[in-house]
């Protein structure tokens, strides 16, 4: 049985529920190719603005009833997630909203707020779900690492210790574009150099190797359970002279394997973080650019931001880890 246009209602309700989706998707891309429906992805968000208003972050929401206006704005989407994906302009439709909600969402947050002793539900409910950043001011605070990693220290850790003297590190950049790929070898040439301005940023990979480097920090308290961890960790170190100007020179952290979340953690001196948005995004909102001190930690959905960093220090040195969000209720 073939389901024509003129089709009454009546006889569209008698239909299964798979031929209703390809009805409607057949009605969908019959009025794209008319081009009846905007051939734009500002005018498909235009659309849908109604609803992207009622759908910011309950602390910047704007809207009267917000909280029954939320539910129907995500009962709409559902269904028309469930009657469009199927098609290619549908699943064009879909994207662009949902990119103009994530560009609601940054357009209406103006700074990056610093957070102490706070709640892991907050942290998880009003920053990481909404994909802002938020700075943990007590991140790091009583960890080994944030008193003991200096540079004399990780230079005699990794030459003396037997784990991480016997595996390779990955992901390894530095800024005398080295081709040993060892922090030991770029450390030794720092020395005999006496270098003042060097970058260095490598993941310890190896499930023993990061194990090592875990010994000097626990899970950041702030994080609820239903982020899980990735098992590698990066060290980022840099410096430069004082009182000298910062090079305009950013670092990019690379290497995220998919994942949602990264944190940074400040244990020595002090970085200038800069997080810039992805994707359409990017031409929307603005960047941010933070300055971490010693003890504190930027937790940064990586959903939405690109993270890059640079020394505001004689010399910076930060720890790293990534994560994901498991499934649960909310």
């Amino acid at each position: 049985m073939v389901v024509r246009r003129g089709r009454n209602s009546i006889g569209l309700r008698s239909l299964p529920f798979s031929r209703k989706v390809s009805y409607f998707d057949g009605e969908f891309e019959r009025l794209y190719q008319r081009r009846v429906l905007p051939a734009s992805g500002p005018e498909y968000c235009r659309l849908m603005e109604p609803l992207l208003r009622c759908c910011t972050p309950p602390r910047h929401r704007s809207c009267s009833r917000a909280r029954g206006r939320l539910a129907l704005a995500a009962g709409v989407l559902l269904l028309l997630g469930c009657i469009l994906l199927c098609s290619r302009p549908g699943s064009k439709f879909m994207s662009y909203c949902g990119r103009a909600f994530l560009i609601q969402v940054c357009q209406r947050y103006p700074k990056v707020e610093f957070l102490h002793k706070v709640d892991p539900k907050v942290v998880l409910q009003n920053y990481l779900r909404q994909n802002l950043p938020v700075i943990i001011t007590d991140g790091a605070e009583e960890w080994v690492a944030q008193r003991e990693f200096t540079l004399p220290f990780l230079t005699q850790l990794y030459s003396g210790h037997p784990v991480l003297q016997s595996t390779e590190v990955c992901s390894y950049w530095d800024s005398l574009h080295s081709v040993e790929n060892n922090p030991m070898a770029f450390f030794e040439k720092v020395r005999q150099q006496r270098l003042n301005q060097w970058a260095v940023q490598w993941k310890n990979c190896n499930k023993a190797a990061a194990k090592v480097i875990r010994a000097f920090y626990q899970r950041p308290y702030f994080l609820p359970p239903v982020v899980e961890l990735a098992e590698s960790n990066w060290l980022l170190m840099a410096s430069h002279e004082e009182n000298d100007a910062v090079e305009d020179t950013f670092v990019k952290v690379k290497d995220h394997d998919g994942d949602l979340l990264m944190w940074i953690a400040q244990l020595q001196g002090i970085f200038e973080v800069q997080l810039l948005p992805k994707d359409i995004c990017a031409s929307k909102c603005t960047h941010y650019t933070l300055k971490l001190s010693p003890g504190e930690i930027v937790a940064i959905p990586l959903q939405m931001w690109d993270v890059q960093y640079r020394p505001f220090s004689s010399i910076a040195i930060g720890l790293a880890a990534t994560g994901n969000w498991l499934q649960d209720p909310r």
